[in-house]
């Protein structure tokens, strides 16, 4: 499988519509969105910055030929930060490397486009493939709230 990874642009929002709301359907336990309520919004946050190329916000795609078959956010915080969400591979290409690649691409926006120095993301404890996968790129658990862990990826 071929994937190609880029920044998603507003002809795009339909097919990311479509695979964010697939995401909390079939995996209601590993994000922090309600599947019904952001099917009833509009427009979802990441819609809305994706439409005006929000400089702050960069919604990352992965793609296998012309379908979307994936997503990684990558959000500027402040001190050099960056924050991943909504990670998602579609379950039919989990395996080829598009995770991988969404992860690499990630990290190299934040450095390049953010001039990022740590890169930060949530997972539930008992996402236990997520986690392993993000350690498996160089995060590390660095904290914990009452119900995510907190893994932080220092970049050079």
């Amino acid at each position: 499988m071929e994937v190609i990874i880029r920044a998603l642009t507003p002809a795009d929002i339909p097919a990311y519509r479509d695979i964010r709301l697939e995401s909390l359907r079939l995996h209601p336990d590993c994000f922090g969105a309600n599947y019904e309520e952001q099917r009833q919004q509009p427009t979802m946050h990441f819609e809305r910055n994706i439409a005006r190329q929000s400089p702050h916000h960069t919604m990352l795609g992965a793609f296998e030929g012309e379908e979307l078959i994936g997503l990684c956010g990558v959000s500027e915080r402040e001190n050099r930060a960056v924050l991943i969400t909504q990670m998602y591979v579609k379950s039919r290409c989990q395996g080829a490397g598009a995770g991988v690649a969404l992860i690499e691409a990630a990290k190299h926006t934040a450095a390049e486009k953010y001039q990022a120095r740590v890169i930060e993301l949530d997972v539930y404890p008992h996402n236990l493939a997520a986690k392993r996968r993000y350690e498996q790129a160089g995060f590390q658990v660095t904290d914990q709230t009452a119900d995510e862990l907190i893994m932080t990826l220092r970049l050079p």
